[in-house]
């Protein structure tokens, strides 16, 4: 089997491992769970917003909280972007539709939940690739009509996802199983006495954990990546000590307040904020609107996520953040959550060459082992281990 020149053998090994965990879903989904203004001067903007379509009954659900200047009545006409293809395009009458709140729209806060009945003509007119593929490329966008002068008053736009993702935990287990075993038979063949043929297991398994804190790195990256791109490199992120654990980020979140600092508290108020992670690249509005917020937020002197959680206000997170938030740890803890597995890595390591030099003395006095098995480590498990620190400490990931 050949592979392709553009992906190498353990990169078309992990896709493959990727497209078999894939969590099975017997119900065909879209949804959106963020909401960005798309137009200059929008009269309506949304502290919270989810949107769920289902195909096979037809059913557009939504659940809106947000603040309108609009007053009088209106029409919305909303449109289906997969790709860049208009999938699907409707509009509808909030006063045919019995919408509270919206017929006619009042200013001031709204709040409001209902459901859409969308044709089985319009449901056909959708490619079935939307409900299938991974980390769908795709956004709503709604545009609010005066009835009277047909003017759009207000524009929001969500992205789309499927629920289906190449960001499975199984994709990160099998990469750390295969970096381990790799570092473990290099260890062993050294400590048989094959000295070049360990030295070139070493060197391959160093430049195969390089190769995955690349990927990291390319999604630490504050830019713009397709959805697929960033859900890819979502599995690497072990690398770099992005783990969550639900304990190690209580002890982050308490030294933060223990020494005067203010932690995030974005992801424990997701019903308050709405968090749009960074996709393709943003319009011009989205830019200034985030821009301006960020620059609000630096003054206040409060951390984005903070401010967002406690305002209501949309907060888009990219780089680092967007990392973060995919892998459900606080913009706050990111930094902490990695010296503290990176501690952990570095002592487990020492500690296993340690008692791995106990055993083959204790082997060896035992009568288990001949005197010259392991010699070369036993007599100079110091240089070894400082190799071994040396090296991860200078790594390319862990001096970013």
């Amino acid at each position: 089997m050949r592979f392709p020149r553009s992906l190498p053998p353990i990169g078309f090994v992990i896709a493959i491992i990727s497209v078999f965990t894939q969590t099975a879903s017997a119900i065909r989904l879209i949804e959106s769970k963020s909401l960005n203004p798309c137009q200059v001067n929008s009269s309506f903007t949304a502290t919270l917003f989810n949107v769920a379509f289902t195909p096979d009954n037809g059913s557009l659900a939504f659940n809106v909280v947000g603040v309108s200047s609009i007053s009088g009545y209106v029409n919305a006409e909303v449109a289906f972007i997969a790709y860049g293809y208009n999938a699907l395009h409707m509009t509808f009458d909030p006063c045919k539709e019995n919408l509270q709140g919206m017929c006619p729209m009042n200013t001031g806060q709204i709040k409001n939940k209902f459901n859409l009945q969308v044709s089985d003509d319009v449901v056909k007119k959708i490619p079935s690739i939307a409900y299938g593929v991974p980390d769908l490329d795709g956004l709503v966008r709604i545009y609010i009509k005066d009835t009277k002068t047909n003017v759009s008053v207000a524009c929001v736009e969500a992205e789309l996802s499927n629920g289906k993702t190449v960001d499975q935990k199984g994709v990160g287990w099998a990469t750390a199983v295969v970096a381990g075993l790799a570092l473990v038979a290099s260890a062993i063949t050294s400590g048989l006495g094959h000295s070049n043929t360990a030295a070139h297991v070493a060197a391959n398994a160093l430049s195969l954990f390089g190769y995955f804190q690349a990927q990291a790195l390319i999604g630490m990256t504050a830019v713009s990546l397709p959805p697929i791109a960033m859900s890819w490199t979502q599995n690497f992120q072990w690398t770099m000590g992005i783990i969550r654990v639900e304990f190690l980020q209580d002890i982050c979140t308490w030294y933060q307040r223990a020494t005067g600092g203010t932690p995030s508290t974005l992801l424990s108020n997701l019903q308050q904020a709405s968090v749009e992670v960074q996709k393709r690249s943003l319009n011009y509005l989205q830019k200034a609107y985030v821009h301006g917020y960020n620059e609000l937020s630096r003054r206040t002197g409060t951390d984005t996520g903070v401010a967002a959680s406690e305002s209501g206000k949309t907060v888009v997170v990219h780089g680092i953040e967007r990392v973060g938030f995919r892998a459900k740890i606080e913009s706050t803890n990111i930094f902490l959550t990695g010296v503290i597995f990176f501690m952990v890595f570095v002592t487990f390591t020492a500690a296993g060459v340690v008692l791995f030099k106990a055993f083959c003395e204790g082997a060896v006095r035992a009568g288990w082992f001949k005197g010259d098995k392991f010699e070369e480590f036993r007599n100079g498990w110091r240089i070894v281990l400082k190799g071994i620190l040396f090296r991860l400490v200078g790594s390319p990931g862990d001096q970013v």
